[in-house]
This record gives structure tokens, sequence and C-alpha cells, in this order.
């Protein structure tokens, strides 16, 4: 799917913003250096060409009192050679031409022209008098010729000082972006391995930019309650899973962990060795119905107690419930051996029980099976159970099944 939206990077935005606070800086400071160097210039033009003008006027003075055109001439040629003069013309006071002078070899586009056109486009005009008479008028059209090495510079200067601002422009958006990027570049690292880990006990590393600390501050005070939520929810599955796989009564292992168990237990190499009991209190019903609810559930609670007493360390007593229980004893090949286990889970039960001064009689029956008998661990349940039945049925307090696991 094409992206209709491309996000602009951290990068581009640093650039645009300096190259455009670049851009701004250098046209102010620009066009204040051009206003001031104009002005300048324009100064000085005017102040020289008046200085030329006035002393032209007092030179030619004489020659123009006596009509001496071929002075004046001479004069102005020589003012045009030396000096920064575009056109110099002297009338009579009946405004006739009397003489004129310009400059030649002057291109028509080039900086002179420029500046001519600039500062000189007006002329000076001075009226030439003797004895408070008039003779007539100088006109001094100057050229720009001094200004142009100047204008050139100013060119030159203006070039080196955008080179100059453009490269620390340069050198400040990556010097920033950088020092930035390093900070915000551990904390996304931090992040990423704390979302891949799960490892919410880690904090992310604290920054020297005030905005980015305060950024971790919060980050690391969410990774704080996610921290102890964590802990909260461990704490609740684990209580959950316990429940789970637990009788509340009698806190012993229920029926799932029985099974789970004994189907770990045939994923062994030594489970032919094992042997299931499978117990059931006769008449339990009549014992809740005499004594009641509270009684039968003390029963149980004692009687589990002492069953899970006398059991090796190493077997698995479960409640598969009400008053049915299970035992796995592993190790145990031998009928013998299991037959004494089954002798002393009975002595658990030969006890009269007494609750509240009541005298509660009981009774077990219990069915035996070997595991070297039977293929799987839905047949060693199979086993047991119907020898728990044939316990029931013939009244004996335990029953073993050894009949052979290829019939």
């Amino acid at each position: 799917m094409k992206q209709l939206y491309k996000p602009i990077t951290l990068h581009q935005l640093f650039t645009r913003s300096q190259l455009t606070i670049f851009i701004l800086t250098f046209t102010i400071c620009s066009t204040i250096f051009l206003v001031i160097s104009t002005y300048t210039m324009n100064a000085y033009a005017k102040n020289s060409l008046n200085i030329l003008a006035s002393a032209l006027n007092e030179r030619i003075q004489p020659a123009v009192v006596f009509n001496d055109q071929m002075t004046i001439r001479q004069i102005l040629a020589e003012y045009a050679q030396q000096h920064p003069i575009r056109s110099i013309e002297v009338s009579s006071a009946q405004n006739a031409v009397l003489a004129q002078a310009e400059q030649k070899g002057i291109e028509r586009f080039s900086s002179q022209t420029f500046l001519d056109y600039l500062f000189y486009s007006q002329p000076i005009r001075m009226e030439i008098r003797h004895d408070q008479k008039h003779y007539g008028s100088l006109t001094v059209y100057g050229n720009s010729s001094e200004l142009v090495s100047f204008f050139h510079k100013i060119l030159l200067a203006l070039c080196i000082g955008f080179i100059l601002l453009l490269a620390t422009v340069y050198w400040s958006v990556n010097s920033v972006y950088q020092y930035l990027m390093q900070s915000i570049r551990s904390i996304a690292e931090s992040a990423q391995t704390i979302s891949v880990k799960k490892n919410y006990n880690m904090r992310v590393s604290n920054s020297d930019i005030q905005e980015l600390q305060a950024l971790s501050a919060a980050f690391n005070g969410l990774l704080s309650e996610i921290e102890q939520s964590n802990k909260s929810l461990i704490v609740e599955n684990d209580k959950l899973l316990h429940q789970s796989k637990h009788d509340v009564l009698t806190r012993l292992p229920n029926r799932s962990s029985f099974y789970e168990a004994l189907f770990q237990l045939f994923d062994q190499a030594q489970h032919q060795n094992a042997a299931v009991l499978l117990l059931d209190i006769n008449h339990f019903k009549k014992v809740n119905d005499q004594f009641g609810h509270l009684a039968g559930d003390a029963v149980l609670r004692a009687s589990s107690y002492c069953v899970r007493q006398i059991l090796p360390p190493d077997a698995f007593l479960s409640r598969l419930g009400g008053d049915e229980f299970a035992i796995i004893i592993p190790n145990t090949a031998d009928a013998n051996a299991v037959e004494q286990h089954c002798q002393r889970v009975q002595d658990c039960f030969s006890s009269t029980f007494i609750y509240e001064q009541q005298q509660i009689p009981l009774s077990i029956s219990i069915g035996a099976a070997l595991a070297r008998l039977a293929q799987t661990p839905e047949d060693l349940i199979a086993h047991a159970d119907q020898a728990l039945r044939k316990a029931k049925q013939s009244n004996e307090k335990c029953y073993f099944y050894l009949q052979s696991k290829n019939k």
C-alpha cells in the first residue's frame, strides 16, 4: 500500500529551520551592509565630484573670461584623461557651448556603467563668475572608475560571508543533530531492549538536554508502574495457577494435576517401576448426612494430612473430587511393596475420627495397578479404577489389578 504521508526526519527539520534562519540573517545583514556601503559611496562620489568641479572651475575661469576656447579644450581634455570624469561641458553666458570633452572606452554593460547610473546620473553644475559677473557655466558628469574596485570588494566580501555562514550553518546543523540524536538514540535503544527482553527493571539513561531528561524521567516513571503491575500480575497468575491445580479444601493437587503428573511419568523411561492407587472412602455420604458437611470437610483434611505423612517423599497424592483420592508411587515395581503402602494408607482411616466430641468411624477401598502392566496412562487409570470397583464389590480393603498387559 502506497504511503500517503511521508513524515519529515529530524535532520530535515533542523536543516530547513537553520537554512531559514541563515537566509533571513544573511538577507538582513547584506541589506544593512549594502545600504551603508551605498550611502558611503554616494557621499564619497558627490563630495569628490564637487571638489573636482570646484578645482576645474577655478582653473578654467581665466580662459572663459578671455574666451580662449583652445585653452578651455586643452584643460577639459586633460581633466577628462586624468580624473574620473565621464564628460565635461563649458557654456557661455548665452548658453552657447564653448568646449566639451568625454571619456572614451567605457563599456555599455559593466560594473562602471551600473555605478555611473547609480551615483553619477546627475551632473554638477557651477557658474563661472569673475568680479561678480556671470561669464558662463560648467557641467561635469563624473564616473565611478575609482569605485569599481571598492564595489568588487564588497561583492567579494558578501560571497565570502555567504560561504562562511553556509559552512557554519552546515556544521551547526550536523553538530546539534548528532548531539541530539545521541541522546534520543540512547532512549530508543533502552526502550527497544526493554520491549524485547521484557525486563522492566531496566531504566532509560539520563540526558544532558532538559527536555529529553524530562522525557526520560516520565518514561522511567512509566516503567516503574509497569514493573509494579507486572509483579502484581505475576503474583496473581501464580496464585490462580496454584488454585487451578490444587484442591481448595485439602490443598492437595487436583484431578488436572494428577493426570498431568501421570502423563509426565509415562514420558520417562522408568515409568514401568511405578504404581497408582485409587482411594475411595466408603459410605462418606452418611458422614455428611449424620454429622454435617463441616465434619465431612474436617475428615477429608485430617485424612489427607495423615496419608501425606506416611507416603514416600517422591509419591504424588491428589484429591480427584469428593471422597476420591489418587496416589502415584514411583520406583515401586513389586506388588508386595505396593501392598505395604496400601496397609499404611488403611491405617490412616482405621482410627476413629473425633469431631466436636463425636466419633466418626471410617473405612476405605483401594484399587491398585502397576504401570508395567499398562501401555498408556489411560490403561493404567482404567486398571486402577477396575481394581477399585472390585475392592468395593468384594468388600476388600485393597484390590490389585494383576492381569497381563497382553490379555
